[in-house]
């Protein structure tokens, strides 16, 4: 399977996002630096849109046809409300660009997409807020990876 395109995956993936791709681009796979960043942020940045668009409609879908799926998905969504209420609240967009900004663990473009739709923000107003979110981090990620070689 052709590299760049493994980082392109690895970017669309819900936990590893472009904090595992950009350094699986640069230091694994020896990728030019900047390919990988702009790789990375397009196609981290194409679930979250997803996500803020469809969210809603699709998952009692995803009930009624993977009920397991659906308890985990509404299980961490609840979880992630009563965490972030407080800061979203109160910062808003900027929260949700700050806690997609911040390579960590369970934070990111996919959770930041999805507390968006949770907390009912509107969708053109949190696709920028993710996407401003995920330019920060992914100059961050990179800036780490390029310190570390």
């Amino acid at each position: 399977m052709n590299s760049l395109f493994q980082v392109a995956l690895l970017a669309m993936a819900p936990i590893s996002e472009l904090r595992g791709a950009i350094p699986l681009g640069i230091v694994i796979y020896h990728l030019n630096s900047a390919l990988v960043t702009i790789t990375s942020m397009i196609f981290n940045f194409i679930p979250a849109v997803l996500v803020i668009l469809f969210f809603d409609a699709i998952m009692p879908w995803i009930k009624r046809k993977f009920p397991r799926l659906g308890n985990v998905v509404e299980k961490f969504s609840q979880t992630r409300q009563k965490k972030h209420r407080q800061k979203v609240e109160k910062y808003g967009l900027l929260a949700i660009m700050a806690f997609v900004a911040i390579p960590f663990p369970l934070t990111g473009a996919w959770t930041g997409s999805l507390l968006s739709v949770l907390f009912e923000m509107p969708r053109l107003k949190s696709i920028m807020a993710v996407g401003a979110g995920i330019l920060i981090s992914g100059t961050i990620v990179l800036s780490i990876t390029l310190a570390t070689l």
